[in-house]
């Protein structure tokens, strides 16, 4: 299973601390982030709610897991 809260940027693309990038370098980074964020929900989403109990979650609380983690 390939699903973690990611405690990154979050949707910040011009972010203080991202002097040291390019803005096209930022931009891909944020792309690949959101991907990332889509596919671990995605798989969260496929799984049966017995399974979402076994690891504390609701179908309802997908979305935040994914995103703030638990």
């Amino acid at each position: 299973m390939a699903y973690s809260s990611m405690q990154s940027s979050s949707g910040e693309l011009f972010a203080a601390g991202t002097k040291e990038n390019t803005l096209f370098q930022r931009v891909v980074h944020w792309v690949c982030e959101r991907i990332e964020l889509h596919r671990a929900e995605d798989e969260l989403n496929h799984m049966s709610d017995a399974e979402l109990s076994d690891i504390g979650l609701t179908r309802g609380e997908i979305h935040m897991a994914v995103r703030r983690g638990f």
